[in-house]
């Protein structure tokens, strides 16, 4: 896992197919139909629709996200992307010094982010990311602030054990919640999966595996096994269904960032960050711009209230309570989603292996 041990966060596809990067992957990745929805500017309409749909929270959530292409401010863009990219995506690419002022156009990119991100993300770039030679860069980041649906009860008194491993554990504060909620189970792969409804139509997927194996998170298999297809069934109500659950979870925050060049390659991106293959021509009329680098950032803070995208000892007592129902005890490494249920997008993936 090239994200680490303690979690994962994906690049949101609307930061990719704002800059018209699907002409740099198509030949390896999309079949003609996709091709020819592209051309037609399905593709474009249809992200537009996603983002409002997403968006319309009715005040229940907070979601901020930030996606801008910043471009050395000799390239000049060509009116048409500049149109095409401010009806589709609220957003156009905006021109920087590079070549003369690299530092200055670094904290000019942090400081627009800052801004949409209403402070939460300070510092996307770091120094020295960017140079003279640097011809244009995308910037993607994301913040969610949700509120639980039935708030859990206050964290437990004491501190809890987390297993690490099967021979490590460190000390964390857990928070309770005995509601009904949605709860399955994967057969073959031993995991259990509980639905944390937030206010408004969002939902947190949390999927545990019965146990740890020796110095292993436990997670391997599970995530080994994940595709679209799989994970839209195990979060469908074939899998899940209304039960009485005691649950039992880790307060957390999760914030990193990330430089996703690499990730992007071994998707079939290569040429984007070549100077000698990338072809932009759709965005300017010089067609020597070629990507530097792809950061994406994000931030998730779980506690008793909601999310937010943003001492003694103890133990947990399992199958003793007396209530009858099941329980789900994230006291060892768990996968989590971060779930927009009508459209069922995938706002924040990620693990959680290490306190």
């Amino acid at each position: 896992n090239s994200f680490g041990v303690h979690r994962g966060t994906p690049v949101t596809p609307r930061s990719l197919s704002s800059c018209n990067f699907s002409q740099q992957i198509q030949r390896d990745t999309y079949p003609d139909a996709i091709l020819q929805a592209q051309a037609s500017g399905v593709i474009h309409s249809s992200f537009h629709s996603l983002s409002n749909t997403i968006n319309a929270s009715m005040g229940e959530y907070l979601l901020e996200s930030a996606n801008k292409l910043f471009g050395e401010k000799s390239a000049r863009f060509k009116e048409e992307y500049m149109q095409l990219s401010k009806r589709y995506y609220s957003t156009e690419p905006q021109a920087v010094d590079f070549l003369e002022c690299a530092e200055d156009a670094r904290k000019q990119i942090n400081s627009w982010v800052k801004t949409q991100t209403k402070g939460k993300i300070p510092n996307l770039l770091p120094e020295g990311s960017v140079d003279a030679d640097t011809k244009m860069v995308l910037v993607n980041a994301i913040y969610f602030k949700g509120k639980w649906k039935t708030p859990f009860q206050k964290k437990l008194k004491g501190l809890y054990p987390f297993h690490v491993n099967s021979t490590q554990h460190k000390s964390v504060e857990m928070m309770f919640l005995h509601e009904k909620l949605n709860i399955g189970y994967i057969a073959d792969l031993k995991v259990q999966i509980l639905e944390l409804p937030y206010a408004g139509e969002v939902s947190m997927f949390l999927l545990l595996p019965d146990g740890i194996a020796e110095s292993s998170t436990g997670l391997e298999l599970l995530e080994s096994e994940i595709t679209p297809d799989k994970l839209s069934k195990w979060l469908s109500e074939d899998t899940m269904g209304e039960d009485d659950v005691e649950v039992y979870i880790p307060r957390f925050k999760l914030e990193e960032r990330y430089g996703l060049k690499t990730i992007l390659t071994g998707m079939g991106m290569g040429d984007a960050f070549s100077q000698g293959r990338a072809n932009f021509s759709g965005m300017s009329e010089k067609n020597d711009l070629f990507l530097s680098e792809v950061f994406h950032q994000a931030s998730v803070d779980v506690n008793e209230e909601g999310t937010e995208a943003a001492a003694g000892t103890g133990a947990i007592v399992t199958g003793r309570t007396g209530h009858g129902g099941p329980q789900f005890v994230a006291d060892h490494p768990f996968l989590f989603f971060i779930v927009h249920k009508i459209t069922k997008s995938i706002l924040f993936w990620g693990r959680f292996a290490s306190p």
